[in-house]
């Protein structure tokens, strides 16, 4: 069966369009640039950075706007070294990025600059409680991501999203990445659920977009990281149009009325909650929020409150998962960045 080519917004007719998002049972998001707001947050905080400089260590202006701006390119151009962890490597890109009479601070312009960086990458509010109802309203959530193993963990843990999603994949610790159709299968598999039965929401039409129609998913919804007139003209010369842009997450509201049914979430007892994670092994962790120590390895959960387990048969479940985070998994020697590859860029503004 060929991959389905809606032109985005011209579905066949709204009652198709209704029957399909009636079969929806799981939503799988990205996470960089559609769930959290990282090329904005990653500006702000770079910006927020540069008045440190100033204050704290008296750089001239000039001096503190060229050393932060040096360091976002570096930092967008190559994220991360699989030779050394991501606050070795981290320290060595401001190094590298000061002036010479100002090299000596990295080590303590680098803690400054992650603590800012995470303050402006945090999941909105109203996107917290649309993940919530979707759980409430009976939909399994998984969240497959593109990027370094350890870059996209720190994040996971760092932003406490693990606890929202009954499934994590990121690429790294995987055979494939997006748009390959066997991550989203892999979600499928993991969740108990069918293709056709699920969403994919995210901002690449390289990747999220594409891969969800070459996985044959049921609906694809495109976040892009403009509104303007030229991301409408973009989608002239894509072959795998997404069914659907959306202008805000928020969006999701009204093709999915039943999210608007269940009674508004408790994000403070979810708050106090979603610190810590139920393993395939039926251990809990703690998210402690720590680069170097972030777990690397793509984790999921089966889809409990969702109706797609019986509880007599979760511990098979769990079993059977564990098998195949070992079959999925590379194992712990990930590959060295090519920073040299076309694609680079635009995959570091996507990683981080």
């Amino acid at each position: 069966m060929a991959a389905s080519k809606f032109n985005c917004g011209k579905l066949p007719t709204a009652t198709h369009f209704d029957a399909t998002c009636a079969k929806i049972s799981a939503f799988y998001f990205d996470l960089d640039n559609t769930l959290i707001p990282t090329r904005a947050g990653d500006s702000k905080a770079i910006r927020k950075l540069a008045d440190v400089l100033e204050s704290q260590y008296q750089f001239s202006k000039d001096d503190a706007a060229q050393s932060s701006q040096n360091f976002l390119k570096a930092f967008r151009r190559c994220p991360d070294n699989s030779q050394t962890s991501l606050d070795s490597w981290r320290t060595h890109l401001w190094r590298e990025s000061l002036p010479a009479r100002h090299k000596h601070l990295a080590e303590q312009i680098y803690p400054q600059w992650l603590k800012l960086r995470y303050r402006y990458l945090a999941v909105p509010a109203d996107y917290v409680q649309l993940l919530l109802r979707m759980r409430q309203a009976g939909y399994a959530l998984a969240l497959i991501t593109n990027g370094p193993s350890n870059a996209q963990w720190e994040k996971v843990a760092k932003l406490h999203v693990r606890g929202y999603f009954d499934c994590v994949l990121v690429s790294s610790d995987l055979p494939w990445e997006k748009p390959h159709p066997e991550i989203f299968y892999a979600a499928c598999n993991f969740l108990n659920v069918k293709p056709h039965e699920c969403a994919m929401i995210g901002d690449k039409l390289e990747t999220d977009i594409m891969g969800g129609h070459l996985a044959q998913l049921g609906l694809t919804f495109w976040t892009p990281l403009s509104n303007s007139s030229s991301a409408a003209q973009s989608l002239e010369d894509v072959e795998y149009k997404p069914h659907v842009k959306l202008g805000s997450l928020l969006e999701m509201y009204k093709y999915f009325p039943r999210l608007n049914a269940v009674a508004p979430p408790d994000t403070a007892s979810t708050s106090r909650r979603r610190g810590s994670h139920m393993s395939p092994t039926g251990q809990s962790s703690s998210s402690n929020g720590s680069g170097s120590g972030s777990s690397s390895s793509s984790s999921c959960e089966p889809g409990a409150g969702h109706g797609y387990h019986h509880l007599q048969h979760q511990h098979q479940h769990q079993q059977q998962m564990q098998q195949r985070q070992r079959l999925y998994r590379r194992g712990v020697s990930l590959p060295a960045m090519d920073c040299s590859n076309s694609e680079a860029e635009n995959s570091c503004d996507s990683f981080l």
